[in-house]
Formats: structure tokens, C-alpha cells, sequence
């Protein structure tokens, strides 16, 4: 069973913070279980178009992807970020593309709609 890892707003640092400690927690766990894991980040935020602390955690849970995918892929670790618009969820099948595509590891695959890239900051 996939494991999805959602971030939720926040206004401040210890949001963050606790956000972060919580998906590294369940990315242990899924890796003990070996569950592929799917993170699902804010788009304008990954992008640092919203508020500094969305912006930190998006970044931050794409760091702690690209952390196990580093360490875990000769392991068979199966980890994915998935952006999306705000207040959005991923469809069904985008989460089962991003948890069992063989070939998808350690990758960011951008689901939103207008969300570029930062022309104005």
C-alpha cells in the first residue's frame, strides 16, 4: 500500500518543523514496511510564489524525496513528489502512477495548472 505524505498549511516555524518530523517519520516507517511513498507539495509554494513557511516546507519535503532516494535507491525505495494546485488533491490514478512507475524515483511531477515557474516574486 502507497504511503502519502500531504503537506498542510502553516504559519509558522514550528509548523514546519512539525510537519517535516511527521513525513520523515512516515517515510521510515514506509520504507520498513516497503511501501513506496508519494509526497504531495503545493505547487505555488515549491515555486516560492505563496508565504516564506510554505515555501520551507515544500522545499524541505522535496529535500527529505531526494534524501531517500539518494540512500534508498539501490534498496528498491520508491519516492515521489507530486505538486499540486492549493486545496487540490491528485487524482487516483497520478498516485499510483507516481508510487509504481518503475522508472519514477526521486522525481517532482508538476500536476498544477499555471504554475510555471516565478516571474514575479
Amino acid at each position: 500500500m502507497t504511503t502519502v505524505i500531504r503537506q498542510r498549511p502553516c504559519n509558522s516555524l514550528d509548523d514546519i518543523s512539525r510537519q517535516l518530523r511527521e513525513a520523515f517519520l512516515a517515510l521510515r516507517q514506509a520504507i520498513a514496511t516497503e511501501s513506496p511513498v508519494v509526497i504531495v507539495v503545493s505547487a505555488p509554494d515549491l515555486l516560492g510564489q505563496d508565504s516564506l513557511e510554505g515555501a520551507a516546507l515544500a522545499t524541505g519535503l522535496v529535500g527529505l524525496m531526494r534524501a531517500a532516494t539518494f540512500e534508498g535507491s539501490s534498496k528498491g525505495w520508491h519516492v515521489n513528489v507530486l505538486a499540486v494546485n492549493p486545496e487540490e488533491e491528485p487524482a487516483a490514478e497520478m498516485i499510483e502512477i507516481a508510487s509504481q512507475h518503475g522508472s519514477l524515483k526521486g522525481q517532482i511531477l508538476n500536476l498544477s495548472s499555471g504554475q510555471f515557474g516565478k516571474i514575479v516574486p
